[in-house]
């Protein structure tokens, strides 16, 4: 999920909230703009397999299509609401703007709802929950069988370089790691798949992600695996491992309607579509 945590988007939001409750909120009434950044697998990412059941094309570069869990939710709106849907690919850290300046009607890629970002907009009910693990060498891995325990834990990562994405809530975390286990808190990275580089490089000794994220990477990556432990480690962070979609706060209506979509599929389809979308991103549950 990526759970993510964006500090600091407050110097447009006074701007954007103002734009936003002028006027109809969507240019197309028929129609469903959803930003996300089509590089976050298995949760969305730009397909090689271009148009097929499962993708949906990126409407700002012609030719190009997406894929992922987040595009079978995007799908599945489409058709409950008889909405036409447009994916929107953007940068992650511009989205909450982008939705506030209504370059996009909502949010799809991973988002937690965080109080900070609840300032900015609002977010649906979660559309899928998930496992915070790390990501280290294939040979630290496989010491590792069933759950670490907190004490564990202390000793696994006391001393250890950790890294995560940048502005995400798998980076946040690490400092909760820092202040009580020891670890180091290095610099993050632009993007998950870096932080698996240096995960392989050796210059950090593991990488925080959610379980579907971790697996397409152990999937694709050779010489990494996935170390599970106990989410009591995390502390209050543990609660943000949810995400939501994000619609702007005076969108109610549309809010309303996606979280009616979200109430009909049950916890084994969200499942389910999770899975499948693993095994197309190339990684294998």
């Amino acid at each position: 999920m990526k759970p993510r945590f964006l500090r600091s988007l407050t110097l447009l939001a006074g701007a954007a909230s103002l734009l936003s409750s002028c006027g109809n909120l969507h240019q197309d009434s028929n129609k469903i703009r959803i930003g996300l950044e089509c590089a976050y697998i298995p949760f969305n990412w730009v397909s090689d397999s271009g148009a097929n059941d499962f993708t949906l094309p990126i409407a700002n570069h012609a030719g190009s299509y997406a894929d992922g869990y987040d595009i079978q939710i995007a799908k599945r709106l489409s058709k409950e609401l008889g909405k036409e849907v447009e994916i929107v690919q953007t940068n992650w850290e511009s989205l909450i703007t982008d939705l506030q300046m209504n370059s996009i009607d909502a949010i799809i890629a991973g988002m937690t709802d965080t109080e900070t970002r609840r300032l900015q907009i609002s977010f649906t009910d979660e559309y899928y929950r998930s496992e915070l693990v790390l990501v280290t060498s294939a040979s630290v891995a496989s010491r590792y069988e069933g759950t670490v325990s907190v004490e564990e834990f202390g000793a696994l990562v006391s001393g250890q370089n950790i890294v995560s994405q940048i502005a995400t809530v798998t980076d946040d975390v690490i400092d909760t790691f820092a202040s009580e286990y020891g670890a180091r808190h290095v610099t993050p990275v632009a993007t998950f798949a870096l932080a698996a580089q240096d995960v392989i490089n050796g210059s950090a000794f593991a990488m925080t992600a959610e379980l579907p994220v971790a697996t397409s990477i152990c999937g694709k990556l050779n010489g990494l695996g996935i170390v599970h432990f106990d989410q009591e480690v995390l502390g209050e962070a543990k609660s943000e491992l949810g995400v939501s979609i994000g619609v702007r706060k005076n969108d109610e209506q549309l809010r309303n309607d996606i979280n009616g979509v979200l109430a009909k599929i049950s916890a084994k389809e969200r499942e389910e579509l999770m899975a499948a979308s693993v095994s197309r991103s190339g990684g294998a549950q």
